[in-house]
């Protein structure tokens, strides 16, 4: 963790020409012209005795410091994700300063390629993005070896990458050091058990129990043999009070119940105030519609009635067969089930009666919700928030038709971007409830690109409303949006994964389980290694330094 700290400043420093801080100064570009290599960027002496720096390729002027550091200082990102870095980050002048360590992790593995993403050229982002990627791939929670032996092999030609346009000063024993660090997790495993962030913690623990400041060590000693009396004492406990052995995760949600139907049984818990309201009844047969077609205990039943609806429809197009389907089912379900509960059929429980007859238009409102280890806001309650928890993702296997003429959808994997708007529960009876998120959505189409950073970018701006806008809550994935300040009304999206859990893949081949893992973070953009590269970045005004004022390091002992 700190050597990509380390790493991370010297990028930040030396792209912001932060002082005393950058690798590219006076004395770097003197070592330039003493090595006789890089004759574009070697020092110019002027008629007033002083020495004028033409910009480096990486150099940035300050509209693009200013650009590079608004895009910083409007993240959000979702509870406990990380820190507020905004408060880092300074306008004016445009600057990062006061990055901790998780700051820094956190900047190195998401944010600062998004920040370089229309600021710096191809070929200095390039190569800056892939040791970013590079990071990101080697704290995965899952390592496959042949990706490592990759890993060997990308770093060397990563910072022979950025050898080409940074100064020899940029490459310290930090730098150096990112080489082995690929070989050193194929034979200690994942970084997570090497990292110091827990140590860092208890050493804060620790300096907590000093309140003698003369006696510090006495004081830790005390409070460590009470923190440990405590400890003990707490096992004699009943399960029922709640100590450090038992204590639930911050983002823990309550397990369902085995004994009911299953989409009745979600976990997950409400946080906030509770609001009753009466549901519009259009909305209302849209959420209990999404609720039907996603209860897999009744495929039969919906299986039948398309059956049902082909036979008695032979002459419509396969579009408007599954349009009548998707708006006669209820009806059809409802009755159904009323005639064969009245036959005895032993199918029929109580709570699929209940599933049947519809929910009541009282319906509950929340405005926080916690399911899947994610913590969701609505969009309304973190407008004056330092945090976003509205971003949501689904995954969900659709009917694509190319036409309306098209009589052969195609079913497949499609992913859903939206913002959660409305936290609902729909109550069915007494204990038998479905909680549902009313959200804003973007699949496909002129809302949704992708550019040749590899980035997804979403615009939702004067979105219309979705024709199906709920989804469970058990489905729903977190993610959140960076805003694009070169393309108005666009935003990065950023997956996000909750903690404390592990994908726990069924299948047995621990290849594609790995692959799957980590496919987002081997692919990133490649640069032509016959590209021509341009040392001075045309369009930027150079720097000035005083000759007089150089100290160098034979001059500092006299």
């Amino acid at each position: 963790m700190h050597i990509e700290k380390n790493v991370c400043d010297s990028v930040v420093g030396t792209l912001m020409n932060l002082d005393k801080k950058t690798k590219d100064h006076v004395k770097a570009r003197l070592d330039l012209q003493e090595m006789g290599i890089r004759s574009e960027l070697h020092p110019k002496v002027q008629n007033n005795n002083k020495l004028y720096l033409p910009p480096a390729c990486f150099s940035m002027d300050k509209k693009v410091k200013d650009i590079f550091c608004r895009v910083l200082k409007k993240v959000k990102v979702p509870d406990g994700y990380a820190a507020n870095i905004s408060r880092c980050v300074d306008l004016k002048p445009p600057k990062l300063s006061g990055l901790k360590s998780h700051d820094s992790h956190i900047l190195m593995q998401q944010l600062l390629p998004i920040a370089l993403r229309n600021v710096l050229p191809k070929h200095v982002r390039y190569p800056v993005m892939k040791l970013c990627r590079y990071y990101k791939q080697l704290c995965s929670k899952v390592l496959n070896p042949n990706d490592l032996v990759r890993m060997e092999n990308e770093i060397g030609k990563i910072l022979c990458d950025l050898e080409r346009i940074f100064p020899p000063s940029f490459f310290d024993v930090m730098v150096h050091l990112s080489v082995h660090l690929a070989s050193e997790a194929k034979l200690g495993g994942t970084v997570h058990y090497r990292w110091m962030y827990p140590i860092e913690r208890y050493l804060a623990t620790l300096k907590s129990y000093v309140r003698n400041r003369s006696k510090p060590e006495g004081s830790i000693a005390e409070g460590y043999l009470a923190e440990e009396c405590l400890s003990f004492c707490s096992l004699y406990l009943s399960s029922d009070v709640e100590t450090i052995h038992n204590k639930t995760s911050r983002n823990y949600d309550d397990g369902g119940y085995d004994d009911i139907l299953p989409i009745f049984s979600m976990s997950g818990r409400p946080i906030g105030a509770t609001m009753v309201e009466i549901l519009d009844l259009d909305i209302l047969a849209k959420a209990h519609s999404y609720v039907l077609f996603n209860c897999s205990e009744i495929d039969e039943f919906r299986t039948e009635h398309l059956k049902i609806v082909r036979h008695e429809n032979r002459k419509l197009r396969e579009r408007e067969i599954q349009r009548l389907h998707c708006e006669t089912f209820e009806s059809w379900f409802q009755d159904n089930v009323a005639k064969l509960h009245t036959r005895g059929d032993p199918r029929i429980t109580e709570d699929l009666r209940n599933l049947a007859s519809g929910p009541a238009e009282f319906v509950k409102k929340y405005k926080g919700f916690i399911i899947n280890g994610f913590r969701f806001h609505t969009k309304s309650l973190e407008e004056n928030r330092k945090t976003q928890n509205s971003g949501v993702m689904l995954d969900a296997m659709t009917n694509s038709f190319s036409s309306a003429r098209d009589n052969n959808p195609i079913v497949g994997d499609v992913t859903y971007f939206g913002v959660l708007n409305d936290i609902i529960e729909l109550e069915y009876a007494v204990d038998r409830k479905v909680v549902l998120f009313h959200c804003d959505w973007i699949s496909n189409g002129s809302r949704k690109k992708q550019d040749e950073n590899g980035f997804t970018l979403l615009n939702f701006e004067g979105l219309k409303p979705h024709n199906d806008p709920f989804i469970l809550a058990c489905q729903a994935q977190q993610v959140f949006y960076v805003v694009d300040h070169f393309d108005k009304g666009w935003k990065v999206v950023i997956k996000t994964m909750p903690r404390d859990y592990y994908d726990m893949n069924e299948q047995t081949c621990l290849d594609d389980v790995e692959t799957q893992l980590q496919s987002d973070t081997s692919v990133g953009p490649q640069l032509d290694e016959n590209m021509n590269i341009e040392l001075v970045r045309v369009g930027l005004k150079g720097s000035v330094v005083d000759n007089n004022t150089l100290v160098f390091d034979g001059d500092e002992d006299m």
